[in-house]
């Protein structure tokens, strides 16, 4: 019984993600890297907002997609206190750049 109430949780959990991805596929994607000057918390696993800076030395501002987006805060501030770099993945909705991946 314990190994079906497992597999239920992990469709839960991929159908959860897919339509996470869906919601957001129909708009293109860009990318840029930078290092993180600011990381704002929406909660342990959620990035409220980020501001990086590119190698050019652009100031971008994101606010974070609603769900897990590959870091967790703690680890983007990781980076930040590290000089480490991020590859934002993000969408343009109106005249917000909303990040909805980030790497390394």
């Amino acid at each position: 019984m314990k190994a079906k109430a497992g597999l239920v949780l992990i469709v839960i959990a991929a159908t959860a993600l897919a339509l996470t991805l869906a919601g957001c596929s129909g708009q293109p994607r860009e990318q840029v890297r930078g290092h993180a000057v600011e990381v704002v918390i929406r909660s342990i696993t959620e990035v409220e907002s980020l501001r990086i800076r590119d190698q050019a030395g652009r100031i971008w501002d994101f606010t974070g997609a609603p769900g897990f987006i590959g870091f967790p805060p703690s680890h983007v501030k990781e980076h930040q206190l590290q000089g480490l770099s991020l590859l934002v993945t993000y969408v343009r909705e109106g005249d917000a750049l909303v990040a909805v991946h980030l790497a390394d």
